[in-house]
Formats: structure tokens, C-alpha cells, sequence
């Protein structure tokens, strides 16, 4: 059985399509002082811890926050850790010359640390699972372009402290498979795609369960963005299905991290009366609004509509300034946290 019976869905709701400043930024209130080697990720990654402490105060006293059965999930957009010059906040666009955006690939373990060594000796984050949104680096190239080496879309998954921990890692990286127009460049740019490269999804099969992971007695699933729209976790457990075992349960837990995504229940693979839940950060001019939020139970018994949804929490606002909120040009919605109640981790009877 697994260990929680109930999830707190916290929804970080940031715009991250467009190039944003870095800071700069300084820690807030309880939130520790994050070091790295890189100042525009510091700033940022400094940005996302003060946001995950004030988030643990304003919901103190929210349903579930201190009942060890409820596993708290906080979930930050896809690109919310991106690189960008003034000239490409002015501009409005990612620049070839400028890495498109990325950091050194190496960073992205430094990052992990980090965020994992602000949260996971704190009292304040036991049994809460952080998806960190997404971290865009470049593998080290020998042409003209440093991006010969290819671009990766990471995303990171960490869980905080526990009454006992099992034996899987305490955090996992997890690479996007497929790439999408907003992603960067030529498709021919990008690691996952670039036969040059070990991280190439064609020479490395066994990617197609790089994003699962079992935590906490139970089975779960992560997705960037179009990942889910090309069923990446669908194709994981087709392939259990067919090779390991055809009566693998489905997930109990299916998260999408995106900027441009919503749910779809066709590519939904968690049991029945589970949950799908889904954070993005697409905003732009023609998306004017805050962005997009989603929890979702899958009913397949209801054949018309399988995945319902929640209705969206009222959006407790951040603080002004850069400690917690980025400049984003032409934005009409506010940034902020979506606080759900806590709900069962699955419904043995959901129907109606």
C-alpha cells in the first residue's frame, strides 16, 4: 500500500515562454542562502527557494499541510530555469549565439544540490515531492557553435524529508524525448535528436522508462510538456505490458511539468480513480492569462469525459519584487501558488 492516502497539489503559476531578468535576488524571511556557481542561476534558483518557503508559510494551516498520510506536491513550469542575456529580454527572443537560453549541462547537478540541500533536513517540507520545472543546457561542442555538443531539457524531481526513507534516490533528473518548436533552435540542435551524442533517444532505449520512478510505495510518472502529448509514459508501460508482465498496474501518480501542454486523458496511464496533475507556464501575447493549472481524476468508466477536473483554487498572489516574482513582458495574469485541497490519492469509486 502505499504510504499517503490524500495529495496537497501546490501549482507554482509563473509565465516562462519569454526570456526573463534574473534577479537580482536575495533569500526571504526563513529561506536559506543558495549558492552557485553560475550568478544568473543562483538568482534564479534563490527566487524558486524563497518561493517554496513562503508557500510552506501561507498554507500553514491549509488541509492535509500537517498530516503525515497527505503527500505534498509542489510543481514549478517547464523553462522556469533558463539562461538569458538583457539583449534577449529586450528582444524577446533566445539567441543561437548565446547558448539559446542554456547553461553548462553540468549545472544541472549543482542546481539539484542545491535546491535538495534548502529542503531536505527541514521539518517545514517532510513528506512533500518538488518537481523543480525544467533546466535548459548545452553538452559541450567542438564546431563553431558551442550547441554542436546539443541542447537537454531536464527536469528534476526531489522529495523532502520522510519518517523513513526507502532506498530510492532522494532526487532524479529526467530529460524531455521530444522537442517542440518553443524548445530552441533546430530540432538538429538538441542531444535527444543528435545521433552524435550518447544521449541520443535512438541509441539509449532504455530512456522510455527513464521517467518513472517508485517512490514511497507506489508508482509514479513524470512528463515534459509535448512528452505527454506523444505519450512517453504510455509507451513505458506499452513496453512493461509487453515484455515484463501484461498485468503491471498503472501509475498511481502521473505529473506533467509544461509550457504550452494541457492534459489529454488518452495519454493518462494512471489506475483508475488516480490522479494526473499539471503545471505550465505558457503565457505569451496570445496567452494573456495566468497560466495554466490542472488536477484531474481519470474515470474511464465515464466514457464521454474520463479525466475530470478540480476546480481551480482561488490564487494566493506573491509578494512584489524580484525576490519573488520575475518581469515578464506584455503579462496580463498574476504569479502566484494554487493551492488545491487535499484530495484522495485515488477513489476506488469515482464514477458520477
Amino acid at each position: 500500500m502505499p504510504k499517503y492516502n490524500k495529495v496537497l497539489f501546490m501549482s507554482y503559476a509563473v509565465p516562462t515562454f519569454y526570456p526573463t531578468h534574473s534577479g537580482p535576488v536575495a533569500p526571504v524571511g526563513a529561506a536559506p542562502f543558495v549558492s552557485l556557481s553560475n550568478a544568473d542561476l543562483q538568482d534564479r534558483a534563490q527566487r524558486f527557494v524563497n518561493v517554496l518557503y513562503w508557500t510552506r508559510e501561507k498554507f500553514k494551516d491549509h488541509s492535509g499541510m500537517i498530516d503525515d498520510k497527505t503527500l505534498k506536491i509542489f510543481m514549478a513550469p517547464e523553462f522556469y530555469f533558463r539562461n538569458a542575456s538583457a539583449d534577449e529580454v529586450d528582444s524577446r527572443r533566445f539567441n543561437l549565439m548565446t547558448y539559446w537560453g542554456s547553461y553548462p549541462a553540468e549545472l544541472r547537478y549543482e542546481l539539484a544540490e542545491a535546491i535538495y540541500d534548502a529542503i531536505h533536513g527541514q521539518n517545514e517540507f517532510k513528506d512533500w515531492s518538488i518537481v523543480a520545472g525544467t533546466i535548459t543546457s548545452h553538452l559541450p561542442g567542438d564546431g563553431e557553435y558551442v550547441l554542436t555538443g546539443g541542447l537537454l531539457n531536464t527536469t528534476i524531481l526531489m522529495r523532502g524529508k520522510r519518517d523513513k526513507m526507502d532506498a530510492s534516490a532522494p532526487y532524479v533528473l529526467m530529460e524531455k524525448h521530444y522537442i517542440s518548436n518553443i524548445d530552441g533552435p533546430d530540432k538538429d540542435w538538441h542531444a535527444n535528436l543528435n545521433p552524435g551524442t550518447i544521449f541520443s533517444y535512438e541509441l539509449n532505449p532504455d530512456q522510455s522508462l527513464d521517467n518513472l520512478i517508485r517512490w514511497d510505495d507506489m508508482m509514479s510518472g513524470l512528463e515534459v510538456c509535448l512528452d505527454h502529448y506523444k505519450g512517453v509514459l504510455l509507451d513505458a508501460l506499452t513496453l512493461l505490458w509487453n515484455v515484463v508482465d501484461p498485468s503491471y498496474p498503472p501509475l498511481d501518480l502521473q505529473l506533467v511539468t509544461s509550457c504550452g501542454m494541457d492534459l489529454g486523458a488518452s495519454n493518462v496511464v494512471v489506475k483508475n480513480g488516480a490522479l494526473a496533475l499539471l503545471t505550465d507556464g505558457m503565457s505569451s501575447r496570445n496567452w494573456p492569462n495566468t497560466p495554466l493549472t490542472q488536477l484531474g481524476r481519470f474515470d474511464r468508466n465515464n466514457l464521454a469525459s474520463p479525466l475530470q477536473f478540480y476546480p481551480l483554487p482561488e490564487l494566493a498572489v506573491l509578494p512584489e519584487g524580484s525576490d519573488f516574482r520575475v518581469t515578464y513582458p506584455d503579462y496580463e495574469g498574476e504569479q502566484g501558488v494554487y493551492a488545491y485541497e487535499a484530495v484522495d490519492l485515488l477513489k476506488t469509486n469515482c464514477h458520477g
